[in-house]
C-alpha cells in the first residue's frame, strides 16, 4: 500500500509542470472605448509597440521575458518565439523604426496598469482577468 502511494505521489510530482496553462486573453481596462480587436490589429500592435484600434490610440504592455503567458502569447498572436521577438526588437531599435511594448513586472502589475489607463492594452492568462478588465480577444 505504501509503495503504491509513493508511486502515485511521484507521478503527481512529475506531472505538475505539465499542467495546462489557462488560455491567454488580450485585455483592456473596462473604461477603454475599444470593444473589439482583430487578429491582424493585434499582430500589428505588438510588432509596432503602439498604434490605433478603431480610432483609439493605444500602447501595448508586455509581461516579463520568462513569463509563460508571454511565450504562449507571442507564439500564437505573432507567430514568433521570444528569441525571435528579441532579435526583431533589437533590429527595430537599432534602425530607429520603433520601440518595444513597455514591460511590466508581472501579471498583477499588468492588471493594475490596464485598470488605471484606458489607453493601454495587454494580455494575461484567462484566469487572471479581474472585474476591472474586459476581454477583447482570446488566443486560439
Amino acid at each position: 500500500m505504501m509503495k503504491l502511494f509513493k508511486q502515485c505521489l511521484a507521478a503527481l510530482i512529475i506531472c505538475l509542470p505539465l499542467q495546462v496553462m489557462a488560455e491567454v486573453v488580450v485585455v483592456v481596462g473596462k473604461d477603454s472605448p475599444i470593444s473589439s480587436l482583430s487578429e491582424s490589429q493585434l499582430r500589428q500592435l505588438y510588432l509596432e509597440g503602439s498604434g490605433r484600434i478603431n480610432g483609439t490610440s493605444v500602447k501595448a504592455l508586455d509581461l516579463p521575458e520568462d513569463n509563460r503567458a508571454r511565450k504562449e502569447f507571442y507564439q500564437e498572436a505573432v507567430g514568433k518565439t521570444p528569441a525571435q521577438m528579441k532579435s526583431y526588437w533589437a533590429r527595430m531599435i537599432f534602425t530607429g523604426r520603433g520601440a518595444p511594448p513597455r514591460m511590466v513586472s508581472g501579471n498583477r502589475a499588468m492588471q493594475v496598469m490596464l485598470e488605471s489607463n484606458p489607453e493601454l492594452i495587454g494580455y494575461l492568462p484567462g484566469d487572471q482577468v479581474s472585474s476591472g478588465l474586459k476581454v477583447l480577444y482570446r488566443l486560439p
